[in-house]
């Protein structure tokens, strides 16, 4: 008689590591290059490029890109590289403070909602659902008026936004978890619940909040400027992408394209490099899309 075979067990594919997708994957591994490259200019620059960007000098008046000054200058002689430098420096930030910010609160309140339920995850919901009811610069704009207009009410706003999106996606994730196998048993020989929760579900959430904190930073850094282009983001003389487009417009019609031109220039690179690193990213750590389909 012949005996059965036993059957195989199904071993999982292993995902390629990061650094092994950078090598075959030249359009990621070259946003990120430029990425890197834009972020170490404008957080490094103003060491190596001395001139102040608040610095008038009423001598060199709307003066062209130069080796003086390679961006130009504005209509009050400032020189634009400076407050480019400067102005990076407060976009770049802002966006990073505001997808962080996002990612605790929204992680902190999908791991309530997803592992108490009840009560808790209808109040979270609840919160989550109606902060998205308000379109992301309409409740930054409010919430900028109702404080004080400025870089800090801007971030509050944005953040205060973002949160519900990490919220609704980590919740999800979080409730698929607790009803698997794993986390069914490691329960059941009664493992300390907080230990569940950070040992065996937070590392698997991990790569959803990269995921979504690639999107927010760019939306977060296009918002900021939008804000400042409204005259809600950073005040005058603080130099902002968005605000300098705003300094900027009425003279680029006239011939002095420099002045908007470079800001909006690093916008359009830094909000571009991050959308095609967050669909590549998403490609490695989510290429059946477990993590960003609808829950």
């Amino acid at each position: 008689m012949t005996a059965l075979a036993a059957p195989q067990a199904v071993v999982p594919a292993r995902r390629r590591p990061f650094t092994s997708f950078l090598k075959r994957d030249r359009r990621l591994t070259l946003a990120l290059s430029l990425l890197a490259a834009l972020v170490v200019l404008t957080l490094l620059g103003p060491l190596f490029w001395r001139i102040p960007p608040e610095a008038i000098n009423l001598g060199a008046v709307l003066q062209g890109p130069s080796f003086a000054h390679p961006m130009g200058t504005d209509d009050t002689g400032r020189d634009v590289m400076s407050r480019f430098l400067a102005g990076g420096q407060t976009s770049i930030l802002a966006g990073l403070a505001i997808a962080l910010i996002g990612a605790i609160v929204g992680c902190v309140t999908a791991l309530l909602a997803g592992s108490m339920r009840g009560w808790v995850d209808t109040l979270f919901t609840w919160l989550s659902n109606s902060i998205l009811c308000f379109p992301a610069l309409l409740l930054a704009m409010a919430i900028a008026m109702a404080l004080k207009p400025g870089v800090t009410a801007a971030v509050i706003g944005l953040s205060l936004h973002s949160f519900p999106w990490y919220m609704r996606t980590l919740r999800g994730e979080v409730m698929r978890l607790y009803g698997q196998d794993f986390i069914r048993s490691t329960m059941a020989i009664g493992a300390h619940p907080g230990r569940v929760l950070f040992r065996h579900v937070l590392p698997h959430l991990v790569p959803i909040m990269i995921l979504q904190m690639a999107a927010v930073f760019g939306a977060a850094v296009l918002s900021l400027a939008a804000l400042g282009y409204l005259g809600l983001g950073a005040q005058p003389p603080t130099a902002e992408w968005g605000e300098m487009i705003t300094e900027g417009q009425q003279f680029f019609l006239t011939g002095q394209w420099w002045i908007a031109g470079f800001p909006g220039l690093g916008l359009l690179t830094a909000v571009t490099l991050t959308t095609v690193i967050a669909d590549r990213a998403r490609e490695v750590l989510d290429p059946r899309g477990e993590f960003t389909q609808a829950k």
